[in-house]
């Protein structure tokens, strides 16, 4: 049987290209082939030339502006819409799509869910003992900024339940430990702290610090000046920037502490006020997934169409109404559209042809890669059970800027697993080497988007990419949670022409913490 040949036109600043497709009926689409000479000739308008293999049983058909001929590719009628990423934002967009698409979600890993990693780990030493789901990266939300995951939840029935958020600083310089969101117990978990002057100190500038970030937000305030800035404008104390400011920053957003002052400070005033952060009272309530994170990626992947996971997408390509998508096998499918949920880096390499507004703003967002060990060695924690909170930052001496975030978050106290766990779960980034090897129960890397002045620059230009088409989804839309990667989902899936239609049931199910 001869292959047919399937032009696809596309438009460009220099006119129409079209790409040249070979298709056999019932084969998969196969092999990346220039047409007439070298691999990825351009020709003299900027396009490129290929040659494909694809599934075609309706014989010769033109992709111009044609939905049809994916519907004569595919032999589906139903759209078709590629989700490119199996984190919160590929899994939300999906979920949006599958009610009136047929959605194809790739995932390069073996395992979907992103940050959304749950590890089953033994309740007690022996290995025979239950098992529990322990989160490493993805642990809690909260009731008051987290509307798009708390809508998914509540239509997939995931269960709840109360989590402890509490933050502790412990300075191997001067030894002092303390924790916040406990009370004076908390505050002055030994009696040497009474008589620290700078510590004293320290807490009224605290209340200071509050009522000033809420002043610069109800002022027109300056976008681009950085939290560095700010404080040393308002005079506070090195001792308040080592020993609150930095830490507080670095912990939430993973980030190097020497990076932490670049913050832009009133694009974290407005996260720290959105967040109840800028008050003694007044924050969210927060909450766990019962069972770990995983229970609601499971929840979303049984219900789609397609999964392919273990597949990475080696190149997307684009024409006005038509996206082919290109494998790591060299296999390629066709679709009405795409969302690619990945990070701004690797969408930018996924792209064919990207514009140079994509490369431009994507490639001007960074990420910082974060070393994780899953462990049972509470020595990570401070010394006074007072000082212990849910998240743990250790700062080496008083004056340390290291090129790395030293946190420890307590799973224990975050996901509070059943009576039968004899263990103290507990996670720590970028401190693995002070972690008991013989208590180590999975290491990984994480990365995390990185805050400064020029993202920000970037980020704000997000709007500009992106259409019918192709849309682009992730936490680097917003504030780079959880919460921020479901809502660019949404809004990708939106832009392509999803709306989220509401399911039952339509709200999360809350338990009762154990006690």
């Amino acid at each position: 049987m001869s292959p047919t040949i399937i032009r696809w036109a596309r438009s460009n600043a220099g006119g129409e290209d079209e790409d040249e497709y070979d298709s056999t009926p019932g084969v998969r689409s196969r092999g990346l082939r220039p047409r007439g000479g070298d691999p990825g000739r351009r020709d003299d308008r900027g396009g490129r030339n290929r040659r494909l293999s694809v599934p075609h049983p309706a014989g010769h058909r033109r992709l111009r502006r044609d939905r049809a001929a994916v519907r004569a590719l595919t032999g589906s009628a139903a759209r078709r819409v590629a989700v490119i990423g199996g984190g919160v934002s590929g899994l939300t967009a999906a979920w949006v799509l599958a009610r009136d698409c047929e959605v194809v979600l790739y995932e390069a890993d073996s395992r979907l869910g992103g940050h959304a990693h749950t590890h089953e780990a033994a309740a007690r030493a022996d290995a025979v003992s239950d098992r529990l789901g322990m989160d490493s990266e993805f642990i809690v939300h909260n009731d008051r900024t987290y509307s798009t995951l708390l809508r998914l939840f509540g239509e997939l029935g995931i269960r709840t339940q109360d989590s402890d958020m509490s933050m502790s600083v412990r300075c191997d310089g001067c030894g002092l430990e303390y924790a916040g969101a406990k009370g004076m117990r908390g505050l002055f978990p030994e009696p040497g702290a009474l008589r620290c002057m700078a510590y004293l100190r320290m807490l009224r500038e605290i209340t200071r610090f509050h009522r000033l970030a809420r002043a610069e937000l109800a002022g027109a305030g300056d976008e681009l000046r950085t939290l560095g800035e700010f404080l040393r404008a308002a005079a506070f104390s090195p001792y308040f920037e080592a020993h609150f400011m930095v830490p507080l920053v670095a912990a939430v957003w993973s980030c190097a502490p020497r990076l932490a002052l670049e913050y832009p400070a009133r694009y974290l005033f407005m996260f720290l006020e959105h967040h109840g952060m800028l008050t003694a009272l007044g924050s969210p309530t927060w909450h766990t997934v019962c069972g770990g994170s995983s229970t609601y990626v499971r929840a979303v992947s049984d219900r789609l169409h397609e999964v392919r996971s273990g597949v990475p997408v080696r190149a997307v390509y684009r024409a006005s109404r038509t996206v082919a998508v290109r494998d790591d096998a060299d296999d390629v499918d066709f679709f009405d559209a795409a969302v690619i949920a990945t990070h701004p880096d690797q969408a930018l390499r996924l792209l064919d042809a990207p514009t140079l507004r994509e490369s431009a703003i994507l490639g001007a967002l960074p990420y910082s890669e974060n070393r994780t060990v899953l462990h049972t060695d509470d020595s990570v924690l401070p010394r006074s059970t007072g000082a212990r909170a849910s998240w743990n930052y250790r700062l080496p001496d008083c004056a340390a800027a290291p090129d790395r975030v030293l946190v420890s978050y307590d799973l224990t106290r975050l996901q509070r697993p059943a009576r039968t766990a004899e263990r103290r779960f507990l996670v720590t980034l970028d401190d693995g080497d002070r972690v008991d090897r013989d208590a180590v129960l999975a290491t990984m890397t994480y990365e995390h988007p990185q805050y400064t002045t020029e993202s920000m620059a970037a980020r704000r230009r997000l709007p500009e990419i992106g259409d019918h088409t192709v849309a682009f989804a992730g936490a680097y839309h917003g504030w780079g949670f959880h919460e921020d990667g479901a809502l660019s989902g949404l809004r990708a899936a939106e832009r392509v022409g999803g709306q989220w239609c509401t399911r039952q049931p339509v709200s999360a199910i809350a338990e009762r913490s154990p006690a």
